[in-house]
């Protein structure tokens, strides 16, 4: 290929591979032209009422853990000729992907201020705390704010779209992240969860996240009057009208959201 185009596309050093800047003009070409050509192959499936083809989509955790998973199934269950992959990350990785056009829909728990991308609310969440039921905090009643600030937090991990929210909150509040006591960070919600069961840590997570374990009294939601965190979840994808398979998902997804 580089004989052909008269070019190097790769600095070679050693054992790794860095693609030079014609190698970066290549690329951008080839990933439009491989868009290109999946559009072509949904649209000539349909001539034959079939729906086919790949759809790569990035989620933050919230999102890629406790709602999508229920609505890909569905949509590949009337699709099965359609092959799906969804990948994890925080909010900051999934714009990332977006950029380097490695997915073609990303779903997000949180707002970036570049204008080059576009944001759709799919839907509204509440962030809440949580601690395990034997949380020495539950003794206080009622549970004031400055009594909580004074225990230990786990926080998801930098870049991550509910940090952003949390810490924004706190800020209007008078709270400063910095100021209170968090030893331990984790880039799950799951992790989180699992944690706070065998330590006194509070953690602020979705209430998608943490309705099993409420409904099952393995945590307890922490109320703390007027500190309510509200956010909205968001479809993102680069400017531009949505066509082909990304379209038709994002149809089924709004018609499964509504019903």
């Amino acid at each position: 290929m580089e004989h052909t185009i008269g070019q190097a596309l790769f600095i070679r050093n050693g054992s790794r591979l860095v693609l030079t800047e014609a190698g970066s003009t290549l690329l951008e070409s080839v990933q439009v032209i491989i868009q290109e050509y999946e559009l072509a192959d949904y649209k000539l499936g349909l001539l034959n009422n079939q729906v086919r083809g790949n759809l790569i989509i990035g989620a933050s955790t919230t999102i890629a853990q406790y709602i999508l998973p229920k609505i890909i199934a569905e949509f590949s269950s009337e699709n099965p000729s359609v092959n799906i992959k969804l990948f994890t990350g925080n909010t900051a990785q999934v714009v990332r992907w977006l950029y380097e056009r490695k997915i073609g829909l990303g779903f997000v728990e949180g707002i970036a201020e570049d204008q080059s991308l576009k944001y759709s609310k799919i839907l509204d969440d509440q962030l809440i705390w949580v601690a395990r039921n034997s949380h020495p905090l539950f003794d206080q009643e009622p549970i004031s704010l400055e009594y909580a600030k004074q225990q230990e937090f786990i926080f998801r991990e930098p870049g991550s779209g509910t940090n952003d929210i949390v810490f924004q909150k706190f800020k209007e509040n008078g709270l400063h992240a910095n100021d209170l006591i968090n030893r331990v960070q984790m880039s799950s919600s799951e992790s989180i969860k699992q944690y706070i069961r065998y330590s006194n840590s509070i953690g602020i997570l979705s209430r998608y996240a943490v309705k099993n374990e409420l409904e099952n009294g393995i945590l307890r939601q922490i109320e703390i009057e007027g500190k309510e965190i509200n956010r909205e979840l968001y479809l993102v994808h680069l400017h531009g009208e949505l066509s082909g398979l990304p379209k038709q998902f994002i149809r089924f997804l709004n018609q499964t959201l509504k019903s």
